[in-house]
């Protein structure tokens, strides 16, 4: 068994012992992931544990990625391709992806390299603060 699967094993063993781990019904959870680092390990992780969240709360859960500083490379289809798969899947579960244009501008990454349904706000900083401020919980990988 390799750790990814001992990883899931385990956060799907979690959830059926811990029913209190579960979201309760009208309870929502809300996680924003904050990607502003250039590295596949860590956007790979990003990936691993949204799984996870997805495993344990289900519908309970909202969750939204916000690309900016050089994690805007993390959206950027012709940097990341093989992402699109995984990102495809995880817009089909309701993840949300934000990408900063201020970053897009100050990289030159063009709004068509983006993976598509990738929304593109003001400032990724911005909408960081905004959103931690109306209770989401920022997860720094």
């Amino acid at each position: 068994m390799n750790r990814r699967d001992f990883l899931l094993g385990s956060a799907l063993l979690t959830s059926l012992i811990l029913p209190s781990a579960r979201a309760e019904e009208g309870d929502e959870i809300k996680l924003l992931f904050p990607i502003t680092y250039r590295d596949r390990k860590r956007f790979k992780k990003v990936f691993l544990r949204i799984r996870g969240a997805i495993n344990l709360w289900g519908s309970g859960v909202d969750i939204e990625v916000v690309a900016y500083d050089e994690g805007i490379v993390f959206l950027d289809r012709f940097e990341n391709g093989e992402f699109e798969e995984r990102i495809n899947n995880l817009m089909l579960y309701g993840v949300k992806f934000k990408a900063c244009r201020v970053a897009m501008k100050m990289l030159d990454v063009p709004k068509e390299a983006l993976f598509e349904g990738v929304e593109v706000v003001k400032s990724g900083f911005e909408y960081h603060v905004l959103q931690v401020k109306k209770g989401y919980i920022p997860i720094y990988l």
